[in-house]
């Protein structure tokens, strides 16, 4: 249904009904920010300036090479690193990395890639990360 807009506009009203106003368009602007980062994507991978999956696109962050990085916004993977590799670890490996995903958005950020959360299910066939590479 439609939100109620209090006398006044949206600044006198309650945090509740400024959601519910803006909520389509917040929706709209997510599906395109969506669909753009995931054509961003092919195009990388037709210009063979692609990484996929946690290992790759973690070994292109370190090295600085990664433009825009793609991650669905509940991804989270416990790794051992070891060799320049990442491997899959259990939870309760006391050597493992428990946050790899959010030191890969961190190293990402610190060499000025853009970083793009995209809905759970999106990049399945990426291995839920993937990144368009500078070169």
């Amino acid at each position: 249904g439609a939100a109620q807009v209090p006398f006044g506009g949206l600044s006198h009203g309650r945090a509740e009904a400024v959601a519910r106003a803006v909520a389509p368009a917040r929706g709209a602007d997510a599906e395109r920010e969506t669909a753009e980062a995931l054509a961003d994507l092919d195009r990388a991978r037709g210009a063979r300036t692609y990484a996929a999956g946690v290992d790759e696109v973690w070994q292109k962050a370190t090295d600085g090479r990664v433009r825009l990085l793609v991650v669905e916004e509940n991804f989270r993977v416990t790794v051992r690193a070891g060799e320049g590799h990442l491997a899959p670890a259990a939870d309760d490996d006391l050597d493992a990395v428990h946050d790899i995903v959010d030191e890969i958005v961190e190293s990402a950020l610190e060499t000025g890639a853009e970083v793009a959360f995209v809905p759970d299910g999106a990049l399945v066939d990426s291995g839920h990360i993937a990144a368009a590479l500078r070169f």
